[in-house]
C-alpha cells in the first residue's frame, strides 16, 4: 500500500477520470487554500479523501454549522477507505460526502453518521448541436441574473465566469423577458455542469426547461466538453427532465453528518468561491 501526499500527483491521478472525480477535483480545485488531499494505493486500486473547511465553503458553512471539515472520499476498495480516515482531524464535526454505500459503511464503523440529504448527477452522451429557438450567449441580462439568483447564482459569481469564457447562458425569450434560462460553468477541465434552470411560473407545462438545457448540452457537445446536470433528490420534475433529455445517472452524493464539540479551521482566509 502506497500513501501519496503530493497534491498535484492526486489531481493528476484523479483527472484521468474527469466525470468519476468531478465532485473531488471541483473541490481541490474551488478552494486550493482550504482543502487537504490524501490518497492511498494498492494492486486493490486507489482511494482518496479531501478535506475541506466548510468555513470556506458557503453553502457547507450554512448547511452544516455544527461540522468544521467536510470530507469527500472516493474509493475502489473497503481496506483502503479504511486507511485514508486516520487523516481526518480529532476535533470539529465532520460532514461526509459520500459516492457509495461501500464507503458510507466503512465510514459508519467509526463514525456514528446522520443522513442529511443527497444530490444526483447525470450525463449526456455526445449529442448534434441543437438549439431549438434557444439563443446561447456569453453574456446575461439583469433580467436573467434575477432569474439566475433564485437558484443561488449570484451576480458576483457567474459575471467573471461568462467574462473568461468559462460559462454561457441559454435563454428562450427576450432579454427583457426571457421566458425560461439555464446556464452552464466549467466544473473542472472539461467538465461542464448545467444549473440554473428556470422558466416563469406561468410557463411552466411547455418544455421549455428542456428546451434551455438542451441546447445546452448542444453547445457542450460542439465544444467536445463534457456535461454534468446535478439535481437534489427531490426535485422529481428536474430528474423527469434529465431523463426526457436521454441523460444518463452518473453519481450520486450523500451527505452524513457527525457532530462534535469545537470546532476548528484548517488554516487562513476563507473565500466565496462555489462548489
Amino acid at each position: 500500500m502506497i500513501a501519496v501526499r503530493d497534491r498535484h500527483a492526486i489531481i493528476e491521478r484523479l483527472g484521468a477520470d474527469p466525470l468519476g472525480n468531478v465532485v473531488l477535483l471541483k473541490h481541490l480545485a474551488a478552494f486550493p487554500r482550504h482543502t487537504r488531499a490524501f490518497q492511498q494505493l494498492s494492486p486493490a486500486g486507489a482511494a482518496t479523501l479531501v478535506l475541506l473547511d466548510t468555513q470556506a465553503s458557503d453553502y457547507d458553512r450554512k448547511a452544516y454549522p455544527a461540522a468544521a471539515y467536510a470530507a469527500l472520499i472516493r474509493s475502489d476498495d473497503a481496506a483502503l477507505t479504511e486507511t485514508l480516515l486516520a487523516a481526518l482531524p480529532a476535533d470539529g464535526g465532520i460532514v461526509f460526502k459520500l459516492c457509495s454505500a461501500a464507503e458510507q459503511a466503512v465510514v459508519q464503523r467509526h463514525y456514528p453518521l446522520a443522513r442529511q440529504t443527497s444530490f444526483l448527477s447525470f450525463t449526456s452522451p455526445i449529442r448534434a448541436p441543437g438549439r431549438d429557438g434557444v439563443t446561447v450567449t456569453d453574456s446575461a441580462t439583469d433580467a436573467m441574473f434575477a432569474l439566475y439568483r433564485t437558484q443561488d447564482h449570484q451576480r458576483d459569481w457567474l459575471s467573471p465566469l461568462l467574462a473568461s469564457g468559462r460559462a454561457f447562458t441559454c435563454r428562450i425569450g427576450s432579454g427583457a423577458e426571457p421566458l425560461s434560462v439555464c446556464l452552464a460553468f466549467e466544473s473542472y477541465g472539461s467538465v461542464w455542469e448545467i444549473g440554473g434552470v428556470v422558466t416563469q411560473p406561468d410557463q411552466r407545462g411547455r418544455g421549455l426547461g428542456s428546451r434551455v438545457v438542451g441546447a445546452a448540452l448542444g453547445e457542450l457537445a460542439r465544444r467536445g466538453l463534457l456535461a454534468r446536470y446535478q439535481v437534489h433528490e427531490e426535485n422529481t420534475a428536474s430528474i423527469r427532465l434529465a431523463e426526457a433529455l436521454g441523460m444518463k445517472p452518473l453519481l450520486r452524493l450523500t451527505h452524513y453528518l457527525h457532530a462534535r464539540q469545537g470546532v476548528t479551521t484548517l488554516h487562513g482566509n476563507t473565500g466565496s468561491s462555489r462548489a
